[in-house]
């Protein structure tokens, strides 16, 4: 996290507080797509404190995240993770939108427009980043 809102990649980052402290966060960024389809973004990273977990908290910040995304016309967005629980918020694996090397059912794509791209998607640099 800290690499990506030091390349400023950072499109929404967003915190769940109680009682002043942060129980939850979600972020997103811009991804690139192989095809030049612009304005799709990448969710993630999501995460909430165990202690908190199961109370609709990372589910809130997630429907937070990707309206904020629509606000400023965003195109779509992907996750890579449980298909489980990120289906309930419409994503779905999407044949020719790939993430090289990961399995087709958790990597997934929520689109907002008529036209889907056929496309590899690669995140910032930054999720790369080890220290």
């Amino acid at each position: 996290m800290r690499a990506l809102r030091e390349a400023g990649a950072l499109s929404v980052s967003l915190v769940a507080e109680s009682d002043g402290e942060v129980v939850g966060h979600v972020a997103a960024s811009k991804v690139t797509l192989s095809d030049g389809t612009p304005d799709w973004f990448g969710l993630g990273p999501v995460s909430v404190l165990p202690a908190w977990q199961g109370r609709g908290i990372g589910s809130a910040l997630v429907q937070e995240c990707l309206a904020r995304l629509r606000e400023r016309g965003a195109r779509g967005c992907v996750v890579l993770g449980e298909p489980d629980y990120y289906q309930r918020f419409g994503f779905r694996a999407v044949p020719g939108l790939i993430l090289p090397g990961v399995p087709l059912a958790y990597f997934m794509a929520l689109d907002w427009g008529d036209d889907r791209p056929r496309a590899e998607v690669a995140f910032h640099p930054a999720f790369t980043a080890t220290a």
